[in-house]
């Protein structure tokens, strides 16, 4: 992983050469400063002619580690006055220390640095010297277009006979099993069937829930009550209380909770990737058979699991595609719809195609490694050698071959998934916070350059998205089980990461990265000391004990730990320098020691958003959080106050923050509003007794994309100064608050709005008009909860308007006349609405215009 390393290199440089408080000898500093332009050039290298580093990669990887574990000792040094818990490090690379004086005089520490530097200088020099060998990769090739709805090649008569099980047969609850070997499509058959409209339309209640190899039957049971109370929250427009008292949250009262939620509805379940009958053990008698045509779509490798849960109904084999919808689809994913494969490319490619013995995942997969090459008889030719049998487990061969053909710049961020557990969905705002903290990435807007790294990795076919945003963009993610297993081992054997299924407490002496799921050993391998590791991402319950000892791991640049029995956070937090990620699921009162953590771009605390009228007076951030300079992302799921500047030390603005979510009693004085001149997200919360906001000073943050304010108890905008919201804000999320609908001019006046959503009474009163020039450029608009009787409106004043919502508007009547429209959710039980909706539609169609479509949801029958 040479690129990833030599990027993170040459970050802690700059770090330490632009720093007034690390003071360097001119000797170190002449090494160091050589030591980056040597990274400079092979990180060009390694990007305009990735073959030529394939022998050396493992030694340049080695090298860039050692010398920026160099820098990072001489920064930990000189904030805590010795190197005594790396001493072994040392002694393990060779170095002879007596009581560390040599260190202090700086004269070792130059010599291990030109040691380092000659070694990076004479590869650099070798590797310009080299000629280009292996495939020619195409320097700006075409990656293939992928949308939203990707073509599913031979799948369409498995679709229908899926389609007519769910909607017809018996009206007892029947199962419905999907079975085939791993990569068949089992998932992408089952997840076809699940978006249709149609079945949509038909259930009250959809569910499409992960079980995976990993199974553990209280976080399968929580995710089924998770997923079940939000499709509820979707149809009714209406949170859904679970009834759990907090200390009585296991696995009985959980299970009564989903009972209780079903009883009565038509459902639809998807289990998907079961591997044991203890899975549907755990859960079949929390199904309610209502006689009302519930269905189960449960998806396996294995006929015997399928076989024992179908209770007689018939499995559903998956098939291997044939040579003709192999071909096409490869097609598809190489070219798109738009361009058509070159004659001379053929028979080449049918061959490759039907290398893949019909195995969907290995198309998609070879697909991806032909859009990143020329369009060459002789490129596609070198893949074709390449494509062997794939069937019974040897498409391990394509999957490895897909990562080989991944340009440097993608590979450290692509291993980086194996942090995470089996079938768990990673949110990309999150990812990418973790990417831009590890130092993949180089140059200015990181996050930016991030997320097209998602879409990259996707465009290869080797992360899969999970769920969409409303503008297009990639919202969450996931990868395949065949290509994690892959990811996995990839990230072992190149010593990038270590998943805790491999973990020793003697085997990560000198790992940089290291993740634990649900395995046990977490808190008795932190008593290990682990002076090389970087990253420790930790994704089940930990006791104090673990958090005591991380002062152990004393370079640590990433830390997540989202499950603590004990709410207490240990002063050694605060004593980790060289943080830049630390993400904590649970609230503590951040100390004024949190500003020690001079290199912190992204602060998170808490789970989910909740939020209280009676939190605690402390839940103050502390004054120094105007001395973090840093800080890139704050988000505070637990609401704090933020400090005024002038009661702290001198404040410096943070204009490297980016978000900065949820603030409670956000004053939003021109002064705090100067010193956050780059925010594009915001989240503010209000109560009924907060009276100076001052929000008409929105308008000043000039980068605002999207802004979320959230009124609760009270509060009313009734007798204060309107909010003035910039003119960059793209998303607007109002919930309650009352704004009257008079004053929408406000929102609608914004010249970049696309999507804006309005909860629980946050517009007051009984008629919207809007005017001329208004919504010009809004695509999205959801309404729910309002005493909203009259829409007076023309077609013009929503000329990009795609998607409408509209949830428990129970005194609108009618829907306006809105040409662009493509999709209408409307209450069911609002009969008016969904008459005035059916009218559209019937409008539409006699228009000739398919792609209107109506949605209705339904509260319990």
């Amino acid at each position: 992983m040479a690129y990833a390393a030599l990027v993170s290199l040459n970050q802690s440089i700059d770090m330490i050469l632009n720093r007034d408080k690390y003071f360097l000898y001119a000797g170190v500093r002449k090494k160091i400063t050589s030591i980056r332009q040597h990274a400079n050039d092979l990180i060009s290298l390694l990007e305009n002619f990735p073959e030529r580093a394939n022998r050396v990669e493992t030694k340049i990887r080695d090298l860039a580690n050692e010398a920026e574990h160099l820098i990072d000792l001489f920064m930990w040094e000189r904030f805590h006055k010795g190197w005594l818990f790396n001493m072994g490090w040392l002694f393990r690379k060779g170095w002879l220390i007596r009581k560390g004086w040599l260190i202090r005089k700086g004269w070792l520490y130059e010599m291990m640095l030109k040691r380092v530097r000659d070694e990076i200088c004479s590869i650099a020099a070798n590797m310009m010297d080299d000629q280009l060998s292996d495939i020619p990769a195409a320097s700006s090739s075409r990656l293939a277009a992928r949308g939203k709805n990707d073509a599913v090649m031979g799948l369409d008569e498995d679709v229908l006979a899926i389609k007519s099980r769910l909607c017809g047969e018996s009206s007892k609850l029947k199962i419905i099993p999907i079975v085939g070997m791993g990569g068949i499509g089992k998932t992408t058959l089952a997840r076809k069937a699940y978006d249709d409209p149609l079945i949509m339309e038909y259930f009250d209640i959809h569910v499409f829930v992960q079980v995976s190899q990993d199974y553990s039957e209280k976080e399968f049971l929580t995710n089924l009550l998770a997923s079940i109370e939000y499709s509820i929250e979707q149809m009714s427009g209406q949170k859904c209380e679970s009834g759990i008292a907090e200390n009585e949250y296991n696995e009985s009262g959980i299970k009564e909770n989903v009972y209780k939620n079903l009883k009565g509805r038509r459902y639809l379940i998807v289990m998907d990737d079961v591997w044991s009958t203890k899975a549907w053990d755990d859960v079949r008698c929390i199904f309610p058979d209502d006689n009302n045509g519930s269905r189960i779509i449960l998806t396996t490798r294995l006929s015997d699991i399928a076989a024992d849960v179908s209770s007689g109904s018939p499995l559903h084999q998956m098939k291997f595609m044939d040579e003709y919808h192999s071909w096409n689809l490869l097609k598809q994913k190489v070219f798109g719809n738009g361009e058509d494969c070159p004659h001379e490319l053929e028979d080449t490619g049918k061959a490759i195609a039907r290398g893949c013995n019909g195995l969907p995942l290995a198309v998609v997969l070879v697909a991806g490694i032909l859009s990143t090459v020329d369009k060459t008889r002789a490129s596609w030719e070198e893949i074709a050698k390449k494509v062997n049998t794939v069937v019974d487990g040897q498409i391990d061969e394509i999957l490895s071959l897909s990562y080989k053909h991944l340009p440097h710049h993608l590979r450290p961020c692509f291993l980086f998934m194996a942090a995470f557990q089996e079938d768990h969905t990673v949110r990309v705002s999150r990812l990418i916070k973790l990417w831009v903290a590890e130092g993949f990435l180089k140059g200015q807007d990181l996050e930016e350059k991030a997320e097209e790294y998602v879409g990259d990795l996707v465009k290869k076919s080797l992360v899969l998205v999970s769920s969409w945003k409303r503008n297009g963009k990639i919202k969450s993610c996931s990868l395949h089980d065949l290509v994690r297993d892959m990811c996995i081992r990839k990230a072992e054997e190149e010593e990038f990461l270590l998943t805790d299924r491999y973990v020793l407490i003697n085997a990560a002496e000198d790992e940089r990265r290291i993740s634990f799921g649900h395995n046990a050993g977490v808190n008795r391998f932190s008593l290990s000391c682990c002076p090389t590791t970087h990253t420790i991402l930790c994704f089940r319950t930990v006791d104090q004990s673990f958090l005591a000892f991380l002062l152990r791991f004393g370079l640590l640049r990433v830390l997540h730990v989202m499950r603590c029995k004990n709410m207490f956070i240990p002063h050694q937090v605060f004593e980790l320098h060289h943080l830049k990620y630390l993400a904590l699921g649970f609230t503590f009162v951040i100390p004024s020691a949190i500003s020690n953590l001079h290199n912190l771009q992204t602060l998170i605390i808490g789970l989910k958003a909740r939020f209280s009228e009676q939190a605690p007076l402390s839940a103050y951030l502390p004054p120094e959080i105007w001395r973090m300079p840093q800080l890139r992302h704050l988000v505070l799921y637990e609401s704090f106050m933020l400090p005024d500047p002038a009661d702290g030390p001198t404040p410096l603005p943070l204009e490297n923050l980016q978000t900065l979510l949820f603030v409670r009693s956000f004053g939003c004085s021109k002064r705090i509003v100067q010193m956050l001149p780059n925010l594009k997200k915001l989240g503010l919360v209000y109560f009924e007794h907060m009276v100076h906001h001052l929000l008409h000073n929105l308008e000043d943050l000039h980068q605002l994309q999207k802004l979320t304010i959230i009124a609760q108890g009270l509060f009313s905008w009734e007798g204060r100064i309107n909010p003035v919201f910039p003119s960059s804000l793209k998303k607007l999320t109002l919930d309650g608050g009352r704004l009257p609908w008079e004053d929408m001019s406000i929102v609608g006046g914004l010249p970049n709005l696309q999507v804006l959503k309005l909860y629980n009474g946050a517009c007051d009163g009984d008629t919207l008009e809007t005017a001329d020039g208004e919504f010009q450029q809004l695509q999205y608009l959801l309404i729910r909860g309002s005493n909203l009787k009259h829409w007076n409106t023309e077609s013009h004043h929503f000329p990009k308007l795609k998607r409408l919502k509209l949830y428990h508007c129970r005194n609108l009547t009618g829907i306006p006349d809105i040409s662009t429209l493509e999709k209408v959710t409307v209450d069911a039980q609002n009969q008016s609405l969904m008459n005035s909706a059916v009218e559209m539609l019937k409008e539409q169609r006699d228009y000739g215009n398919d792609v209107f479509q109506i949605y209705s949801y339904n509260r319990r029958r």
